[in-house]
């Protein structure tokens, strides 16, 4: 009974994933519950191949085109449930049943989808299987087999007629040209704010001393320099109030040690798991107030295991009871004191250098020289700790000045400023107006202001 529709001509649904297939019967296979077909086409393109078999569980939808049977009026599309029983309903009954994706998906969906353990478990052995159904169809169409035309496709967007347009709109000149041509490009840096908002007044420091040079923040405040006598004086106005020369060496001796431990490297250099390298520090200091910072300097370093070597003179008079103080709190760390450039590291990664001073020293001159000359031969990068305004600098280092700076000399060295704890007060009886430039900061970088 199945021959009798072999030449007639059908249309098959298959569903979304192998479409829809139009062609003519060829066999009709009522065992293994088959059709084939033959001149065939796919989606309305004709398949390469000469004849192709369906299986009736893919199938959702038939509708009968064209029939060789002489009754063939009142035909009307057959559903998925009835194609069995197109083909043969004797099929069914024997058993006789082929594995499919679809069909396994109708299954799952009726039975087992109410169990949502057996659902997860299966859910990548469906996924799996119709992807192979999807995606194992042979290609047969004839469009991937002809070459796209870019340039002729792009030929027809006509850009100078678009282009006319967008000027036959502009009302001016200056309308027509780019935006980004108008007006420069701002570049931000990460902490800076893209919205404008008011100017801030740049000046907010004034000092009746004369002012030689000028510096900046990276916030744009300017900072004027400073003399010796203003200094000086400042200092002892400070002590008069409480705010002792001890507070004063151990406030810039501890900014000191947070300047050098960023040098350094930081955390990424400084950490439990990094013991078997760690930073050679080595401290110039002469008996004065500067050697003193620097001492107290080197003992915070310690203190953060950290090998520091301070080299002290040999032989002084009259050696300051606070410089004894700090050496002796020294000597109680893990640090080394030293006389002789002998004795100091081969290998030193940062250098504090704190051998001048602004203040009346009996240092020997011969001494800070070879000092000098023996930190040059180093080629460490050098810190120095609060120097005097003409200090003859070495190349490659910095400058860290408490409070305000002198108008140093040299160009290329990186001036710093920390903050020492003065407050505004003392500044105002010294006539001075002052803002505290340091922002969220006890250290800022200054620059030479340019007019």
């Amino acid at each position: 009974m199945s021959d009798m529709w072999i030449g007639s001509i059908i249309s098959v649904d298959c569903g979304d994933v192998l479409g829809v297939f139009e062609g003519e019967i060829s066999n009709v296979d009522s065992l293994n519950q088959t059709i084939s077909l033959i001149n065939v086409s796919r989606n309305g393109v004709k398949c390469q191949v000469p004849e192709i078999t369906l299986n009736t569980h893919d199938i959702k939808n038939l509708k009968l085109l064209q029939s060789t049977v002489s009754k063939e009026s009142n035909i009307e599309p057959v559903n998925s449930d009835r194609v069995s029983a197109f083909v043969t309903p004797s099929s069914s009954r024997n058993g006789c049943t082929r594995n499919s994706p679809m069909h396994d998906d109708s299954q799952k969906k009726k039975g087992e989808g109410k169990k949502k353990a057996t659902k997860r478990s299966d859910g990548k052995k469906w996924q799996k299987e119709r992807d192979e159904a999807c995606f194992s169809v042979s290609v047969d169409s004839e469009v991937l087999d002809t070459e796209f035309d870019f340039e002729k496709n792009l030929a027809l967007f006509d850009k100078q007629a678009v282009f006319d347009e967008i000027n036959a709109l502009s009302k001016s000149d200056h309308i027509k040209l780019v935006d980004c041509n108008k007006r420069m490009q701002t570049k931000y840096r990460h902490d800076e704010n893209v919205l404008i908002s008011d100017m801030p007044v740049l000046k907010q420091i004034s000092v009746p001393c004369d002012s030689v040079k000028e510096y900046v923040t990276d916030s744009g405040l300017v900072v004027p320099s400073v003399t010796v006598q203003f200094k000086k004086h400042l200092y002892k106005k400070a002590e008069e109030v409480g705010l002792t020369s001890n507070v004063r060496v151990e406030m810039t001796g501890r900014a000191a040690s947070e300047m050098v431990l960023q040098l350094l490297g930081g955390n990424h250099r400084l950490n439990p798991q990094n013991s078997h390298q760690k930073p050679t520090v080595v401290v110039l200091c002469g008996p004065h107030l500067q050697g003193t910072q620097g001492v107290n300097c080197g003992r915070h370093l310690a203190n953060h295991c950290v090998n520091v070597t301070v080299l002290k003179p040999a032989m002084v008079v009259d050696v300051p009871s606070n410089f004894l103080n700090e050496l002796k709190l020294f000597n109680l760390s893990s640090g080394k004191t030293v006389s002789e450039f002998s004795a100091l590291p081969s290998t030193v990664d940062i250098i504090i250098e704190a051998v001048d001073s602004y203040e009346d020293t009996k240092c020997c001159k011969i001494w800070m020289q070879e000092v000098q000359e023996w930190a040059k031969r180093s080629k460490a990068p050098i810190l120095c700790l609060d120097p005097p305004p003409d200090y003859n600098s070495i190349e490659q280092k910095f400058i860290l000045a408490p409070a305000l700076p002198f108008a140093f000399k040299n160009e290329k060295c990186s001036v710093h400023i920390c903050d020492i704890g003065l407050p505004k007060g003392i500044f105002s009886s010294m006539g001075c107006v002052y803002s505290s430039p340091f922002g969220s900061k006890f250290i800022i970088p200054l620059y030479a202001r340019q007019d």
